[in-house]
């Protein structure tokens, strides 16, 4: 295959729209099975949408999430929300376990800034693969427009990488009081769901 460019490194992509098959969720649940670290840089984060399961992140050793900010009141709603959905239920106490061991760390840079949205992907020798643009796990897609999305390879991921250190270590960490809220939220949670 020949650079698009001159001076391009030439590399494979593939893009994905609301319709391809497989979908964004395929991907990155395919992706996230073979990695043991996932970097990911999203504005926002909503709970309700993430639906990875534990055999997709169990063989990760860390999974670090940059995003723009977060609400601890509408966060706190949520997961109130979510506990009461015996669907959505298993999941929120998965992540709030995986905040729990360590495994999961969150940062907030609401003076950082990014775009489009993007998560890298990595295996023991390194950065595999990056996945940028629309970052949307709901099916159907929650939105009338086009939602595109696009998949690079190994030279990518290790840039993308790089510019997701900087801004990680620009950021503040706001794992401890996700944990903190998700935790309680699960500790209330229990008897409801028990009765």
């Amino acid at each position: 295959m020949l650079p698009l460019l001159p001076g391009l490194v030439p590399e494979r992509a593939i893009f994905l729209d609301e319709r391809h098959r497989p979908d964004f969720r395929d991907v990155f649940g395919a992706l996230s099975r073979r990695s043991t670290e996932i970097v990911a840089a999203v504005t926002r984060v909503r709970l309700s949408t993430v639906d990875l399961g534990p055999e997709e992140l169990k063989g990760l050793r860390s999974l670090r999430v940059l995003i723009s900010e977060v609400n601890a009141h509408t966060l706190d709603a949520e997961v109130f929300g979510l506990l009461h959905q015996p669907r959505r239920a298993p999941n929120v106490r998965m992540l709030t376990a995986m905040l729990g061991e360590g495994r999961l760390e969150v940062r907030a840079a609401p003076l950082g800034g990014w775009s489009p949205d993007f998560t890298v992907f990595s295996e023991a020798a390194g950065p595999t693969a990056v996945l940028t643009g629309f970052h949307w796990f709901e099916r159907p897609y929650p939105h009338r427009g086009p939602a595109l999305a696009s998949l690079h390879g190994a030279d990518a991921a290790r840039l993308a990488w790089r510019r997701h250190d900087e801004l990680w270590q620009a950021a503040h960490d706001v794992g401890p009081a996700l944990w903190s809220i998700l935790a309680r939220a699960c500790t209330k949670a229990r008897p409801a769901a028990a009765g």
